[in-house]
């Protein structure tokens, strides 16, 4: 019972310890994620591409995703649906209502090995190590202006997973450049 008590009595006070523990307002940390109620305003019309949900931003420029260079910073502004025709996102303001971490993995192919009676060679492909990551922000919005908007997710560049870092508010902000523009609480 004396060790319940006390195993009890620990484990409150670790509780207690972790409320004092607050991230101060810091945009170029890559630990302070933008809170639900930050707005993000979309300064011109962005165009998804037909037979896409997503828009992907890099650099202050619209990029396709096959020309998304993985190793920097990018955003993506999604849709709930995909139309064959191209979809507009009209210029407006969205607020954050719910923000999550997520790692998306990049699953490396193995290359092609040869084999003959002498020797075992391959083609010269990526190895076969363990998968790369991206870590991503993922921040749902909600505007009444276009309901059909559904989500902006923001990720650091690609690496390998202990070395992959998170991306801050302040590279976010230059992958959407001119385009759109995050506005904290604190800067409302």
């Amino acid at each position: 019972m004396k060790n319940c008590l006390w195993t009890c009595a620990i484990g409150l006070g670790l509780v207690g310890c972790g409320q004092m523990i607050t991230i101060e307002p810091d945009p170029s940390s890559r630990f302070y994620m933008p809170p639900v109620g930050t707005v993000v305003r979309i300064n011109q019309k962005l165009t998804v591409p037909g037979g896409w949900a997503r828009v992907f931003l890099q650099r202050g420029e619209t990029v396709s995703y096959g020309d998304l260079d993985r190793y920097f910073p990018s955003c993506n502004f999604e849709l709930y649906t995909v139309d064959e025709m191209p979809q507009l996102i009209q210029p407006g303001s969205y607020t954050i209502v719910q923000v999550r971490r997520r790692d998306e993995e990049i699953v490396r192919s193995r290359p092609v090995q040869y084999a003959s009676r002498w020797l075992l060679a391959d083609s010269g492909g990526m190895d076969s190590g363990p998968s790369m990551v991206m870590r991503t922000v993922r921040m749902k919005l909600e505007s009444d202006a276009q309901p059909g908007m559904y989500m902006m997710t923001c990720r650091g560049g690609m690496d390998d997973p202990p070395n992959a870092i998170e991306v801050s508010i302040n590279e976010m902000r230059v992958a959407l450049g001119e385009k759109a523009t995050i506005v904290l609480p604190e800067e409302q």
